[in-house]
């Protein structure tokens, strides 16, 4: 039996302004990346400026050797200097920076560690910021500078401190993978979150509280999403199904097609090749749509066969 044949109802003209929700700037996607690659470069260059130590030696700008004592005092001090939310739980002098002021590492119970300077004010480094930034430069075949790269016990893996950052941004999922993308041209921080078992987020600090967005949502607009899987979207999909006229269908690959006040429009691909647009909204769908009937949603099906549309169909609960 195919899906078609499964639709009731009565069919609406679906004529709608769908967007994906990027945003409404008057700037081309070309200048958008121009200016996150100045910033990119400006950070670069600020890392190379200030991590690049002037002593490898573990001794502060006065010269002396510090006890671990005076190593988590003089560490405590530089952060609460910076205004950062952090209890530090490990800390370590790395030596001087060029202009001669001291270079720590600190470890923090919750979220991110950082390098930080005793600057002033002083210039502070997330960790697993630097952990992407090498990542990166590893991958081009280049070298890291000194002291560019967190190595407390504390700060090894960035999963714990993206959980942080996920619950901070109102995510309930149980994170399992995160990382350090970039930064917006406006100079906000973006993560990536990859969840266990269902669709990952992109989250964007910004200076009023967190921004986020799913992955099927970036990977619509050609974003990446390193820790989500076609599968694990897919089996979050399937509940939604339950109890309409297509619950028979498992899921197999999910596009979004765009969105707007009524909700989102995803198409769904099944295990058995054939494929639906569904509208869903608060998690819930609304209605159901054959490809042959969504050719006017957001471009239409492109992951399953368009045919003719036979029997209109509704699923409102």
């Amino acid at each position: 039996m195919t899906f078609s044949r499964l639709f009731v109802g009565a069919a609406t003209a679906l004529v709608a302004t769908l967007s994906l929700g990027a945003g409404a700037e008057a700037q081309t996607p070309g200048a958008i990346q121009q200016q996150a690659d100045r910033r990119a470069i400006m950070e670069s260059d600020r890392m190379e400026r200030e991590l690049t130590p002037g002593s490898f030696e573990a001794r502060d700008r006065r010269g002396r050797q510090l006890t671990p004592p005076q190593v988590a005092e003089a560490a405590g001090a530089a952060v609460t200097a910076a205004g950062l939310t952090c209890e530090v739980t490990e800390s370590a002098l790395l030596g001087t920076t060029h202009d001669n002021n001291d270079l720590f590492e600190v470890a923090c119970a919750q979220g991110t560690g950082y390098i930080l300077t005793s600057a002033t004010p002083p210039q502070t480094f997330e960790c697993v910021v630097l952990a992407a930034q090498a990542d990166q430069i590893r991958a081009q075949g280049g070298e890291l500078a000194p002291n560019s790269v967190c190595r407390l016990p504390g700060n090894q893996g960035a999963a714990g401190a993206i959980a942080t950052f996920a619950a901070e941004a109102g995510l309930s999922c149980r994170v399992d993978a995160g990382k350090a993308l970039g930064f917006t041209p406006e100079g906000n921080a973006v993560y990536e979150v990859g969840c266990a078992g269902e669709d990952g987020y992109h989250i964007e600090r910004t200076a009023e509280g967190w921004r986020t967005m799913d992955c099927l949502q970036a990977m619509a607009i050609n974003l990446t999403c390193e820790y989500t899987t076609v599968a694990e979207q897919a089996a979050a999909f399937k509940p939604l199904l339950a109890g309409t006229a297509l619950d028979i269908c498992d899921p197999a690959q999910l596009h979004l097609l765009g969105q707007n006040a009524s909700g989102r429009f995803i198409e769904v691909k099944c295990t058995s090749g054939e494929g639906f647009v569904a509208r869903v909204k608060d998690r819930a769908i609304g209605q159901l749509y054959t490809c042959g009937e969504a050719v006017r949603i957001g471009g239409g099906c492109t992951l399953t066969p368009v045919t003719p549309a036979e029997t209109p169909a509704s699923s409102e609960p």
